[in-house]
């Protein structure tokens, strides 16, 4: 198996339990007990430490490393000088780190260890303080007591000039892991929404 580790890739001879009792459908879950997050859950070959997925999203979160760019200094680390011969986990790289901050964010919200209930619509996002909102942090007569412009909610929208390179080739290949659960409305309603401004544009121009 190859384990992908702070300080490195490696390879390593790893058996599945067999004791009386094992279930080797559960052999995942042993690794998990391990600290080894399996880039599969059928007959995994290739598994992440807990220690190098939380320094992936650090250094995403506060060096800007890209996913290539942190397997390549892992590529270093195991073998500076001939980095071509060390295993490519890219690929894997990608999708578990995926899966790994998707969970960190549930457990931060409460959802992480009660598997019956899951965060609603907005469940994983942050609650604003700051921001007025009328039976939390306003009076019931705000409307009387405070000037229109004394309490007023601002929208800021920033350009994204860069998102025509997201573009995915495959969109229908995309799974969401928290669609809704965020800052971001569902995919279903946005769609809904579109295609209803759009029948309404329709007919404001013709009228």
């Amino acid at each position: 198996m190859t384990i992908v580790h702070t300080e490195g890739i490696f390879s390593h001879e790893v058996s599945v339990c067999k004791c009386p009792g094992s279930d080797p459908n559960d052999w995942h879950l042993d690794l998990l007990h391990q600290r080894l997050f399996p880039a599969s859950i059928s007959k995994p070959k290739t598994a992440f430490t807990f220690d190098v997925l939380d320094h992936f999203l650090i250094d995403a979160l506060e060096c800007k490393t890209s996913a290539m760019s942190f397997y390549q200094k892992l590529k270093r680390f195991t073998n500076n000088a001939f980095p071509e011969r060390v295993p490519d986990r890219y690929r894997e790289l990608m999708r578990v780190s995926w899966l790994w901050r998707d969970l960190k964010h549930r457990k931060w919200f409460g959802f992480g260890h009660d598997a019956e209930k899951g965060p609603g619509d907005g469940g994983l996002a942050l609650f604003c303080p700051a921001c007025p909102q009328p039976g939390l942090n306003l009076p019931a007569d705000w409307k009387v007591r405070y000037d229109r412009d004394t309490v007023m909610r601002q929208y800021v929208i920033d350009g994204n000039f860069t998102a025509q390179h997201m573009k995915m080739n495959k969109p229908e290949l995309d799974v969401a892991l928290s669609d809704g659960k965020g800052y971001m409305v569902s995919e279903g309603p946005y769609q809904n929404h579109l295609q209803q401004s759009l029948c309404k544009d329709a007919l404001d121009y013709h009228t």
